[in-house]
């Protein structure tokens, strides 16, 4: 029995109240579409999922009503930083890639030494090895905050 039926009948043992579905003045196909949803509500109330769906939303409003300019500006642009690392990332990646396809072999200790001459080459190492320092330091003191103003 739906929730709509059982609330139906609870008013019709109060002679001359009208239902529930009556009072609601709608057109029978609007009716039968709330059967329809009450029919699929109904195992979400039985579970108890209901409640953490609207608790969910909750959440949702909550999150949007904390979001002030600022906060969108700065997520913003932690976006962009973020895009903008995996797009650097992926280009150089596709490079070395196409680069290292051309070769037949792979290359000699002195040809890897020989690199080393190109300053885009010691470049990108100096970054690499940068980047391996931070890295080292934050696993070895704590991740600390880079996003601060």
């Amino acid at each position: 029995m739906s929730l709509l039926s059982e609330q139906g009948s609870a008013s019709e043992n109060q002679p001359g109240a009208p239902s529930i579905l009556e009072s609601l003045e709608l057109s029978e196909a609007a009716l039968e579409g709330l059967r329809l949803l009450v029919v699929k509500l109904e195992p979400l109330l039985a579970g108890d999922r209901l409640s953490r769906l609207v608790d969910l939303m909750s959440v949702a409003t909550d999150i949007v009503d904390m979001s002030d300019s600022y906060m969108v500006e700065k997520l913003a642009n932690v976006f962009e930083e973020g895009t903008s690392a995996a797009w650097l990332a992926g280009n150089a990646a596709r490079v070395a890639s196409a680069q290292v396809s051309k070769l037949s072999e792979p290359p000699s200790l002195i040809r890897l030494l020989r690199m080393t001459s190109d300053s885009d080459v010691r470049r990108g190492l100096a970054f690499a090895l940068e980047f391996s320092g931070a890295l080292g330091k934050q696993l070895n003191h704590g991740v600390t905050n880079h996003l601060e103003d």
